[in-house]
């Protein structure tokens, strides 16, 4: 017989379906929007503004200190993407210590999105990191509802 899943079960999933979201839109935006991005990464490194001065973004974008934010980003988004998806499979499943590990993952977002705000990114990631906090705390609400404490004890 199958189990009635609550509300709030539902919309765990769904803040978390977000964030992964979010997220990709990110790693997109990180790819469209590289050049930006090294700026922002730039202002507050000296020797990058050094490069920068002498031969401008062509010659800072070869230079080796510059993290490789594209790649970086696709590999921490697809491994955060299917941490995700088994984290949520588990949870759904009944399985109680999904919720404890699935709430560390919306504090490290809520974290990662308080540093990208002080970062000197353009205004779109300032407004999707605020967005990442906004919907880690609501992710945490969500899985520390009555109804989903129920739920995951009639397992």
């Amino acid at each position: 017989m199958a189990r009635d899943v609550p509300g709030s079960v539902v919309n765990s999933m769904r803040v978390l379906g977000l964030i992964v979201a979010t997220s990709g839109v990110i790693t997109l935006l990180i790819w469209l929007m590289r050049d930006d991005v090294i700026l922002g990464w730039a202002e507050g490194n000296p020797s990058a503004q050094e490069i920068l001065a002498q031969g401008g973004i062509d010659q800072l974008r070869e230079s080796p200190i510059v993290p490789g934010f594209v790649a970086l980003s696709i590999v921490a988004f697809v491994g955060f993407a299917l941490l995700a998806m088994v984290l949520g499979s588990f949870f759904m499943g009944g399985h109680g210590w999904a919720r404890f590990v699935l709430t560390a993952t919306a504090g490290v977002g809520v974290l990662v999105g308080a540093v990208a705000l002080d970062s000197h990114l353009p205004t779109i990631f300032v407004v999707l990191s605020a967005l990442v906090i906004v919907e880690g705390l609501v992710l945490s609400f969500f899985l520390w509802q009555r109804e989903t404490s129920a739920y995951l004890r009639q397992v």
